[in-house]
């Protein structure tokens, strides 16, 4: 499983603006990144072993653990994430422009599919392909901006 990372250079599609958002996006989804990640997935596994409804999108580097906010695991140095619109985000900040207008831009800049799952962080957008019959996201190919 793949999950794709789409760093624009400075000068084009960076992300302009990060804000306070009041109240908070109810939390959908957990990333760790590295070492959060490896915490993360210790968490889930046991949780799912307890019968948690929780999905996972995994590569060596970053997971995703996505579930009804009262299932997902709490982890230090986790990234919560909830829904903007048709992409998740930080839930204690809001970006602009929305989140819709960076999944957007991040598809266009690959070859992943409308149905892939983005996520909009400060310093990077993440891609995971669109589920498929198994119920687990596929890996898709995306170009690297230059």
């Amino acid at each position: 499983m793949t999950i794709c990372e789409v760093r624009q250079p400075t000068s084009h599609n960076t992300v302009e603006s990060w804000q306070r958002r009041e109240p908070a996006l109810p939390a959908a989804a957990v990333l760790g990144i590295g070492p959060a990640a490896t915490a993360l997935a210790e968490a889930a596994r046991a949780l799912v072993a307890d019968g948690a409804a929780l999905r996972l999108v995994a590569d060596p580097e970053y997971l995703v653990v996505l579930g009804e906010e009262a299932e997902l695991p709490w982890v230090d140095g986790a990234r919560y994430l909830g829904w903007d619109g048709s992409a998740l985000t930080l839930t204690t900040h809001q970006v602009l422009p929305a989140p819709d207008l960076w999944r957007e831009a991040a598809l266009a800049a690959g070859t992943a599919d409308a149905g892939s799952l983005v996520i909009v962080l400060p310093d990077q957008v993440l891609i995971a392909a669109a589920e498929h019959d198994a119920g687990m996201p596929a890996p898709a190919p995306v170009a690297r901006p230059a």
